[in-house]
């Protein structure tokens, strides 16, 4: 079941909470899924079972909740023994929607931008994780509120959650030099203090990931539709920047069971 936070704080920052209690109905098609370099952080909460995750030339498998900051390159997971869960997906501001509930800046969040959920925290997590057992998926989700709330810190909300309300999703740089009169160099170093990104990189990956999401939702195989909508150059240019970030074409992207099949059904 699909949550959004209920909390305005925590709305400004987090998407929305997954909560499955039966991933084997959900993954009848494919257990496996491929996760690319992107700006919307991910979190996998475990509550029963675990998982085994190909990352950097390593496997791992473990029943430790995981915190996705930053993806360098492709996580490969196989869910089939992960048997309940809880998938947090923040907004896609990239480091800034996570900054406000942890102690650690984007320098060093990014230097180990996929670790356990109590090492970037640095809270002990499972006497929280232990209480929700027992309880609703609704109860869960307020539950979930309540401790996100608790780890908030307003100021650490930084400029580009507060560009986010004033520009668009595609977070074009002109647009915000001339919302804040700010030169180039200024506004690279807040979006480097508030992502670990450059402007032109975080743009790049939020254009790709807009593309990604539409062409999910739509299956539409037009190419040259997203050429014109999200403003490549080309239709070349398209497809070689979704290959760029997922090693894949969008044709075969898909064709792909792994980047189809496990997905919140709205989504």
């Amino acid at each position: 079941m699909i949550f959004e936070p209920s909390i305005p704080e925590i709305q400004k920052h987090i998407d929305h909470y997954w909560i499955i209690n039966d991933f084997a109905v959900l993954t009848k098609a494919s257990p496996f899924m491929y996760a690319y370099p992107g700006i919307t952080p991910d979190m996998i909460i475990v509550l029963e079972g675990h998982y085994k995750m190909t990352y950097m030339g390593q496997t791992y498998q473990s029943n430790r909740s995981m915190l996705f900051s930053f993806i360098h390159e492709h996580v490969y997971l196989d869910l089939s023994q992960l048997k309940r869960c809880i998938i947090i997906k923040f907004k896609s501001r990239g480091l800034s929607s996570l900054q406000p509930f942890v102690k650690a800046n984007a320098e060093r969040i990014m230097k180990d931008s996929v670790a356990f959920v109590n090492d970037v925290f640095d809270i002990e997590i499972s006497h929280f994780l232990t209480s929700l057992n027992g309880l609703s998926s609704e109860q869960i989700a307020a539950s979930l509120d309540e401790w996100f709330l608790s780890l908030y810190n307003k100021e650490d909300e930084g400029f580009i959650v507060e560009m986010a309300q004033e520009v668009s999703d595609t977070f074009d740089i002109k647009t915000i030099m001339n919302a804040t009169g700010y030169s180039y160099s200024t506004i690279e170093r807040y979006f480097k203090r508030d992502t670990g990104l450059t402007p032109k990189r975080f743009q790049s990956l939020k254009r790709y990931k807009l593309a990604i999401r539409e062409l999910y939702v739509t299956r539409n195989s037009d190419w040259q539709h997203y050429v014109a909508k999200y403003g490549y150059y080309d239709q070349s240019h398209f497809i070689k920047e979704i290959k760029r970030y997922t090693n894949h074409t969008p044709a075969r992207l898909l064709n792909t069971p792994a980047f189809i099949e496990v997905r919140p059904l709205y989504l």
